[in-house]
């Protein structure tokens, strides 16, 4: 969980508030740096002696219990707001996935009575919970709910303006309503956070302010926030710890799965200049789709991003030429190594990793979800991401500059956005026919591009001091710099109005698409929201002291108390 101060923890507090992940890490004062990026902190040995809890079938029994303590409390409850927070509350305790068909029931019925005008008697705060719930799960809702109630002067609460803040992130494009809103509810929550007690309530603020879209990094927050709410429900909580306990035991169990894998690669022999950060990657694939029946998506999630990287390190510090780059991207454009003999060795040994890691991957997908020809869809998906690196390569060797819109049309294949959200495709879009799949493909192109550009620029965001010191590839940042002639500041503020653009986009999509679509588009966006997280402040991921330390502490470490 992260501390009411904000920022890293240092190594004395690892060991203090994680006693049992601490023999899983480096002192990481003593790690000298190499290059730009620090080595790997963790301790391998020492992940694979966690000790698994919560997995007996006592705790699953509990879990059941509970389950219907808590589907109960729909049936008992006549209030529609009281049961609009108990649906806000499970999905911020990480539990909607267990009452989707509670949820759903619920909220077609509310659609009806906002049909007739249902609009939270002039509440903010009923109106704010009831147009994020109804739009968050793609039903029709208007703008025009908050029509004067956006007003700060009048409604000056921290509870409203926060709930008010986190529906503002759900506007689409020209909705200038929820536009003032947001502006509105950040001025206040700010201004706020240094009159609050240091508390739970400032934690959520400033989370939320941070990273106001609720993916499972949160959970342990807002469960100890839950927990000090005096009118929480016990039956909500328990199950919110226990389903917080069994998925850390579950991703444990994973992790250690995918070391074994990384560490019979043994990579870092033939490639090392490339970074190790499997565990980061795994991090990652857990805010992109964190519920337990999802344990291979993770696995092919977290192998491609572990591959993504090395990749990039293959073409920035590989120490290959241009012309060897030229002709890695034909052997991965031809998908065969027969023309790779005038290759580094370790080139080489990138392109065999590649091609049988995606062989395998695309092998499980068709064996657990009935695809066939899954493996010219991935592998098109990784063609273009190399493409795209290259392009990068030739513009630094070229030293050009490219204009904005050359480098973001380019930087969204090579934010690897899109070709992870292929993965995500197979997983969880019910087997069709290859035409079928080309044509849902090309319908949600925009949804991918919108995704895939907002990775981009919140890596470059991050990145961009990294990148003026290690001379690289210019970044979205420069882009603009150069062709606008504006300040570093300015560029900033350009590129997040950038990201809040393409967030409206992907909202809109969320609601065109049918409901077949749904679970793919709302998985598929988390890639978006983990690079919120991850490049919030500096690179989390590269960077090997970065916040994703916290993050895989939270994840893997101590389990929550139970009563």
């Amino acid at each position: 969980m992260e501390s009411k101060n904000e920022g890293l923890a240092t190594d004395d507090q690892v060991m203090h508030n994680h006693p049992q992940v601490y023999s899983m890490i480096s002192k990481v004062d003593h790690i000298p740096t190499t290059g730009v990026y620090k080595p790997n902190i963790w301790k391998y040995d020492g992940i694979e002696a966690l000790t698994i809890k919560y997995v007996h079938e006592k705790y699953e029994r509990m879990v059941s219990k509970l389950i219907e303590d808590v589907r109960c409390l729909f049936s008992n409850t006549l209030d529609i707001w009281e049961n609009l927070e108990l649906v806000d509350n499970m999905e911020k305790l990480g539990l909607a996935y267990l009452f989707e068909y509670e949820i759903k029931k619920f909220l077609d019925k509310l659609e009806c009575k906002n049909n007739q005008n249902l609009d939270g008697n002039k509440n903010l705060y009923n109106t704010a919970l009831l147009f994020t719930l109804l739009r968050k799960h793609g039903y029709h809702v208007s703008q025009d709910l908050f029509v004067a109630l956006v007003d700060i002067s009048t409604h000056s609460d921290a509870k409203s303006q926060l709930k008010l803040f986190e529906a503002s992130h759900l506007a689409f494009e020209g909705e200038d309503i929820l536009e003032k809103a947001n502006m509105n509810s950040r001025k206040f929550l700010e201004s706020i956070g240094s009159c609050l007690d240091i508390d739970a309530s400032l934690a959520i603020i400033s989370r939320t302010l941070k990273d106001p879209y609720n993916i499972w990094y949160n959970v342990k927050t807002q469960i100890d926030y839950y927990e000090k709410n005096k009118k929480s429900n016990s039956h909500l909580l328990n199950l919110a710890k226990y389903n917080f306990n069994m998925f850390q035991a579950t991703h444990q169990k994973e992790v250690k799965e995918l070391l074994r894998w990384w560490r019979v690669l043994d990579l870092e022999k033939s490639l090392p200049f490339i970074r190790n950060r499997i565990m980061e990657s795994f991090v990652c694939a857990v805010g992109i789709v964190c519920e337990p029946k999802y344990g291979s998506l993770r696995n092919w999630l977290t192998k491609s991003i572990t591959l993504v990287l090395v990749l990039d390190d293959v073409y920035d510090a590989s120490g290959g030429t241009l012309e060897d780059l030229e002709i890695f991207t034909s052997a991965v454009y031809r998908w065969d190594d027969e023309e790779t003999k005038t290759l580094p060795e370790c080139m080489k040994t990138c392109l065999r990793t590649l091609y049988d890691t995606i062989k395998d991957i695309a092998s499980e997908i068709e064996d657990q979800y009935g695809w066939n020809l899954v493996s010219p869809h991935l592998q098109k998906a990784w063609i273009t991401f190399c493409q795209s690196l290259l392009k990068e390569a030739r513009w630094f060797n070229k030293k050009y500059t490219p204009t904005i819109g050359e480098h973001t049309d380019n930087g969204v294949n090579s934010s690897s956005g899109p070709l992870l959200s292929i993965h995500i495709f197979f997983a969880l879009v019910p087997n069709t026919e290859q035409q079928e799949v080309v044509d849902i493909l090309n319908s949600t192109a925009e949804h991918d591009q919108n995704v895939g550009l907002i990775f981009r620029l919140c890596n470059d965001l991050g990145n961009y001091a990294v990148e003026i010191e290690r001379s690289d590839a210019s970044s979205s940042i420069q882009c603009i710099m150069h062709e606008q002639g504006v300040s570093e500041e300015v560029a900033r503020i350009r590129i997040k109005s950038m990201i809040a653009n393409a967030w409206k986009k992907i909202n809109y999509e969320r609601i065109k698409h049918p409901p077949l679509l749904q679970p793919y588009l709302k998985y598929s966006a988390n890639i978006a929201r983990v690079a919120h997280v991850v490049y919030h402040n500096g690179d989390g991921v590269s960077n090997a002291d970065g916040m994703t330390r916290n993050h895989v502490m939270d994840l893997l470490s101590e389990p929550l108390l139970l009563t």
